[in-house]
């Protein structure tokens, strides 16, 4: 038995690891930048030295079995030997952690560039490689390609945590300065006389947008000239025609608030008070496979931006316009110490929430939008 022990290298005890956290052999490939033939060896190898299947195949990957269960804290800790001694022999500093997300425009630029300034829970930092937001990006982080996203709606994998970081309660109609939707007396009836832009956040490409769903549920023609993932691309097609955008969140306003060719009309409360549109709301999507305390810092630091983000919009609201943008730029530097019981952060101020929500996630709904 000993001779065969001998086998478990650390690359094997590697894919072991991996083949526990990501369950699917073509994720821990690429995660280790290697072969699928090298991680089947590899787990061959496991299971003919242990003597035990170790994982059982399913629909979505392997599935470990309680022997696999068992024995992988051991596992962990031989690695994190390993690593030590490989520490005390190179004289180098701790790597930064390199997280990978995928997410919305307007998050990537408002958001996710300052979560490597301000999360200091995990040594070495915070390395972010932001990706585009594609429709298999569910499939991408179930498999564990991705460590994270951001999208509309919840991702239902049991490889996935995911959660609520606030209602979208803003809506806004950008058009071209002059536009007449601009001064009309009924915004969201006549914006259906004129050829729409939308935003295409949904994780299904040909899921509609729910001023569509609307439209199709009233009786309504509704002419649709472009759907786009990009702000900024909806925002210069509407500059300079008599298309409309139907933007939606506070997040959104950095796109054209300083613009002279652009203006925009604040639509929220009709929004809400007209039946049958649906309200929606922003999930932070981590998979299990990340550190703990890393998905707890994003969720902190994303929530924060979402207040300040809304703070802004309710000064240029009531007509006390913020000096830019940019002074909503600044974030705790404390953000890891932020969270409390419940896993809500104590610098959140409780709204209103969207009168749709039906999430039973018990913290307080730091709005956000």
């Amino acid at each position: 038995m000993l001779k065969k022990v001998s086998r478990l290298d650390y690359f094997t005890l590697q894919v072991f690891t991996g083949l526990i956290e990501l369950k699917n052999g073509s994720a821990v490939a690429d995660k280790m930048q290697t072969t699928q033939s090298k991680i089947s060896r590899s787990l061959t190898c496991l299971r003919e030295v242990l003597e035990d299947e170790l994982f059982v195949r399913q629909q979505y990957g392997f599935e470990p079995n309680q022997v696999a269960l068992k024995i992988y804290p051991m596992v962990q800790t031989i690695l994190e030997q390993y690593d030590k001694i490989v520490a005390t022999t190179i004289d180098k500093g701790a790597e930064p952690y390199q997280l990978s997300v995928a997410t919305y425009e307007q998050w990537s630029l408002m958001a996710m560039n300052c979560v490597h300034e301000t999360c200091h829970c995990i040594e070495g930092g915070v390395s972010i490689n932001i990706q585009p937001w594609t429709d298999n990006v569910d499939q991408r982080l179930c498999q564990g390609k991705i460590d994270c996203s951001i999208s509309t709606e919840p991702i239902n994998h049991p490889m996935v945590n995911n959660y609520k970081l606030g209602d979208i309660i803003y809506f806004f109609i950008v058009a071209k300065t002059g536009h007449p939707i601009l001064t009309s007396n009924q915004p969201l009836i006549e914006l259906f006389n004129y050829p729409l832009a939308l935003v295409n956040t949904n994780l299904h490409e040909q899921q509609s947008h729910p001023i569509e769903v609307y439209a199709r549920a009233k009786k309504l023609d509704i002419k649709i000239a472009l759907k786009s993932p990009s702000l900024r691309m909806l925002v210069d097609h509407v500059s300079h025609n008599d298309d409309i955008a139907l933007l939606s969140s506070a997040m959104s306003m950095v796109y054209f608030e300083e613009r002279s060719d652009v203006d925009y009309i604040d639509i929220s409360q009709l929004w809400r008070e007209t039946s049958g549109i649906e309200c929606e709301s922003y999930y932070l999507h981590c998979h299990k496979s990340i550190k703990p305390q890393l998905a707890n810092c994003l969720k902190t630091v994303l929530r924060e931006k979402l207040t300040q983000m809304q703070s802004h919009y309710e000064a240029v609201a009531s007509g006390h316009k913020l000096p830019s943008s940019k002074s909503t730029e600044h974030v705790s530097k404390h953000c890891c110490s932020h969270e409390v019981g419940n896993g809500s952060s104590t610098s959140c101020t409780t709204k209103p929430h969207c009168p749709n929500d039906t999430s039973d996630d018990p913290a307080p709904r730091c709005c956000d939008n």
